[in-house]
């Protein structure tokens, strides 16, 4: 079998880290960001120093709660990593080639380029988070106070506006692909 040949086998590809350490990096961030901002506003004199372990407290809230969100939801988005993504780059190659042309020979490539057009097509919610935020930028394009927003504006139209025709070309690849007949082993 030659490298072209092989293709990544049906057991998950990623390894569980170590949670311990997870947690570990988690509290530090929370703590740094909580005793910067804690820092500036006494830099600043807006919190005396009677007032420091209230306002440390208060600064610790933000950063905790979005270390949870990033925990809760970046496991859930491990646990639905597509099977391809550990595929090696050859595979991923002729996965993409598949979804593109829509059809394989190959049994267990077409398979596995399945699986990545079912995960595309589950993430098509993307492709509106991607429109609303085009469209949230049309205001600022228009604004004439600030030209350093509509030079911004711009740049954020071409970023999300890339971002939704690349989601919306993947979506119709996805589609076009499961809609074809599976190939039989």
């Amino acid at each position: 079998m030659t490298t072209e040949e092989r293709v990544a086998p049906e057991e998950p590809v990623t390894q569980r880290p170590d949670r311990r350490s997870t947690y570990a990096v988690a509290a530090l961030v929370v703590v740094g960001v909580a005793a910067l901002s804690t820092a500036a506003f006494v830099g600043r004199g807006t919190v005396k120093s009677d007032q420091l372990l209230g306002s440390f407290g208060l600064m610790l809230i933000p950063p905790l709660v979005g270390a949870v969100v990033a925990l809760v939801f970046g496991r859930r988005l491990i646990r639905r990593m597509p099977r391809t993504a550990g595929a090696d780059p050859t595979t991923r190659r002729r996965i993409a080639q598949a979804l593109r042309d829509g059809s394989t020979d190959d049994p267990r490539l077409d398979a596995l380029a399945r699986k990545e057009a079912r995960s595309r097509v589950s993430q098509r919610w993307l492709l509106v988070l991607f429109t609303v935020g085009f469209l949230s930028q049309l205001p600022p394009l228009v604004d004439p106070v600030r030209p350093f927003g509509r030079v911004l504006a711009v740049l954020l139209l071409l970023l999300w506006g890339g971002a939704a025709w690349y989601r919306w070309r993947g979506l119709r690849e996805a589609r076009r692909y499961l809609a074809g007949p599976p190939n039989q082993p």
